[in-house]
């Protein structure tokens, strides 16, 4: 795995603008389905963990691009890069009160913030990892 994010670095910003563009376009798409696993008993609705996933990815490709490259990314920029994905995450749910057939939707911010979160931790774990294996210091 530590390859693979190695191999992916040059590449994160490219990937990043496709999947900003992606969750862009989707949001804009009137009536979308919601996606749904039946069970004997109730339904699990499958868009809140799309929802955790893009985000997560979004902030997984923000932090990979914008990182050293030992990996390690200050403070300041770490935080920036936070507060923007949170922003959008957001402002995405309330532009879909402007278009047809798309509601606004709490829980949908929830997911989405909570992909933000998981992707921080991960890319804070991960990141440490690769810097230590590569023998940086810091």
């Amino acid at each position: 795995m530590i390859n693979l994010i190695r191999w992916l670095k040059p590449y994160a910003v490219y990937l990043f603008i496709i999947l900003i563009i992606a969750v862009l376009i989707v949001s804009s798409l009137p009536s979308v389905p919601t996606l749904k696993i039946k069970t004997a008993h109730s339904s699990i609705r499958l868009d809140y963990l799309i929802h955790f996933c893009e985000y997560g990815a979004l902030t997984f490709l923000a932090l990979l691009w914008r990182a050293e490259k030992d990996f390690s990314i200050n403070l300041r920029k770490f935080l920036i890069i936070t507060a923007l994905l949170m922003l959008f995450a957001i402002a995405d749910e309330f532009h879909q009160k402007l278009i047809p057939g798309r509601t606004f939707n709490l829980k949908d911010i929830a997911s989405n913030l909570l992909g933000i979160i998981a992707s921080l931790v991960f890319c804070i774990y991960v990141f440490r990892i690769i810097n230590k294996k590569s023998g940086f210091t810091g």
